[in-house]
């Protein structure tokens, strides 16, 4: 690990800004490698010049505290959310002070109210609607933005139906955002993408489709073999269970 964080080091006194040519490499290989103590040691490591970040730099950010939060509260890591929850949210509401038309910005916004919601369940009711306020905002500007079509399919996953929730038309929306990688970013390293996939593939499980599961996951691993969940956890045992549902 020491060595590691030397190396991170100098690419990272390399370089003038974040941008994702810094960054991208070593976030996305601690995401396909499952090693997210790397990618909270990232976070720390930009921490240290975010007073002169801009605009563009602090989306970055976001998007780092964005999967590091997700992965806290899915590890019941409340208290440890709380304090990146806080983070983002700061430098959020600077973005919106300066842009507040921004559409992936209001998108991230309601992801952050949500990520609220997550770490203290009985705010569902007070917050709730301040969430589904944002991601409807940024949906309806641009309903072609990757990150507010991932908030609303979010939302609509998360919530129980009674409160509005619809996984199927969440799945659709995440199908969606998935084409719209495709045609329309870089998916070389691109570890949002393989998420995505994942959870499309992980609802299919759920609702025994197994096949499909196992399409997407073979879809995966072409894109990158190296995906340690996918290649030794997730597909193995989807591609077993589709066998016996065969039989």
């Amino acid at each position: 690990m020491r060595i590691w964080l030397v190396s991170l080091f100098l690419i990272c006194t390399a370089t003038i800004s974040i941008g994702q040519n810094a960054y991208r490499e070593p976030i996305y290989l601690a995401y396909i490698q499952g090693d997210m103590s790397r990618w909270e040691a990232i976070i720390r490591l930009i921490e240290e010049r975010s007073d002169d970040f801009s605009d563009e730099e602090r989306k970055e950010l976001i998007s780092y505290y964005y999967g590091y939060i997700s992965f806290l509260l899915e590890t019941d890591q409340k208290d440890k959310a709380q304090g990146y929850i806080t983070k983002g949210e700061k430098l959020l509401n600077l973005l919106l002070k300066s842009a507040s038309n921004d559409v992936t910005v209001l998108a991230y916004k309601g992801a952050f109210i949500g990520f609220k919601i997550g770490s203290n369940m009985f705010r569902t009711l007070t917050l709730g609607k301040e969430r589904v306020s944002y991601i409807n905002r940024a949906y309806k500007m641009d309903f072609q933005n990757i990150q507010a079509i991932l908030e609303k399919g979010n939302y609509l996953f998360q919530m129980p139906w009674i409160l509005g929730g619809d996984e199927k038309e969440a799945v659709r929306l995440y199908e969606k955002a998935v084409l719209r990688m495709e045609k329309h970013q870089n998916l070389k390293q691109n570890w949002l993408y393989l998420n995505v996939l994942t959870t499309i593939a992980r609802h299919y499980e759920e609702e025994k489709q197994w096949q499909k599961a196992v399409l997407i996951y073979e879809k995966i691993l072409l894109q990158e073999p190296e995906f340690s969940w996918v290649k030794d956890t997730l597909y193995p045992a989807a591609k077993r269970t589709a066998a016996k549902n065969k039989k």
